[in-house]
């Protein structure tokens, strides 16, 4: 049975708000963005379905970010040396997009997380529910 957000603790949604938001020290840090919402799983695991969900779901969506990241960089390194430097204007809306995507679901998710609810982001939000059943 889902929880409903009244049967959910305020510490157990402060909880899965900052492990969504831990997604953003990923620009201040190099592996904060993985160890941060990775400690929340694993201190949660046993003790909040609900905190542990959220915090895998954060931990897949940056694993998913850092290899869209490497493939996006190969691509445009190798269209940049293919078209002498030209292809790189194709490739940085790609950057610019991705960084919105990210920021939109990092702020979205822990909003709704701090609500109470089961958020999915979109590309891991059925995989976690895969692995954390809601």
């Amino acid at each position: 049975m889902m929880n409903t957000p009244d049967a959910i603790s305020s510490e157990e949604r402060l909880w899965a708000m900052l492990a969504h938001l831990s997604g953003l020290l990923g620009w201040v840090t190099t592996i904060g963005q993985f160890l941060v919402p990775l400690i929340i799983y694993l201190v949660y695991r046993e003790r909040s379905r609900f905190v542990a969900y959220h915090a895998l779901q954060q931990l897949l969506f940056q694993i998913f970010l850092l290899v869209a990241l490497v493939v996006l960089t190969i691509v445009g390194v190798v269209i940049g040396i293919i078209t002498c430097g030209i292809g790189f204007v194709l490739v940085i809306p790609l950057f610019l997009a991705l960084i919105i995507y990210v920021l939109v679901y990092i702020i979205w998710a822990a909003i709704e997380a701090y609500n109470g609810k089961w958020f999915r982001i979109p590309l891991v939000g059925d995989w976690t529910s895969s692995l954390v059943q809601p």
